[in-house]
């Protein structure tokens, strides 16, 4: 018996907190491809990389509301 329904969305608290949590994580991700487009890709780590793709994917939970589980 599954009573949970999936075509919810995430609460608007749970989102607005979830965009001001991402929103550094995108200041990163312009901030690596400044350096990019410079040709600086020695400065730019692996860890670097990771949290602004994880900071697209959470902004854009964000703004869906879409639940993962």
């Amino acid at each position: 018996m599954n009573t949970k329904n999936k075509s919810t969305k995430l609460p608007f608290n749970i989102r607005l907190l979830l965009g001001v949590f991402a929103t550094p994580s995108l200041f990163l991700a312009y901030m690596i491809g400044t350096m990019a487009l410079n040709g600086d890709y020695q400065g730019i780590d692996y860890f670097e990389w990771i949290y602004s793709l994880l900071g697209f994917f959470a902004m854009y939970i964000a703004i869906s509301g879409k639940r993962l589980f």
